[in-house]
């Protein structure tokens, strides 16, 4: 989809519609775990026990251990769901885009847009180049820090 010259995905209208209030827009995922296990009065053991998952990955994911980027983003749907909130909550903006974007079609759409060649975007908006063809045929994922890079 292209508006004005950008090209738009759901992420970002999704991000910004989710929270009534921007203050918890802003807040780490840590911090909306944190929160909602406190209204909900459920340990990390328990939450751990409902999701199906280890102690362990829900103690990172509280105390951020785990990078936002990697956090696995069906076991935070099913927290969201736990908690009866929109499934997307505890997403950041990164992981909403991963989770609602064509990402190798975005790359094309984007590249096309620059009229530049695989070798030129790449090195425009720092990628290696062999990475890059991965993320455009869709061979890898698009990491959180190259992604800084190519959003809008």
């Amino acid at each position: 989809m292209e508006t004005n010259g950008a090209v738009l995905t759901k992420s970002s209208r999704i991000f910004e519609c989710m929270f009534e209030d921007e203050n918890v827009m802003k807040q780490s995922i840590a911090l909306r775990i944190k929160y909602q296990m406190k209204k909900a009065k459920i340990s990390q053991p328990e939450l751990a026990m409902v999701l199906g998952c280890s102690k362990d990955t829900v103690f990172s994911y509280v105390h951020g251990k785990t990078q936002e980027g990697n956090m696995n983003r069906d076991l935070l749907k099913k927290m969201a769901q736990y908690f009866k909130l929109d499934r997307y909550y505890f997403f950041n903006e990164y992981l909403i885009f991963i989770d609602t974007t064509d990402v190798p079609e975005y790359l094309r759409q984007m590249r096309k847009k620059e009229n530049m060649s695989q070798r030129k975007f790449a090195s425009k908006v720092h990628i290696p180049l062999s990475a890059y063809k991965k993320y455009e045929t869709g061979d890898a994922r698009l990491p959180e820090r190259y992604w800084q890079h190519v959003k809008l």
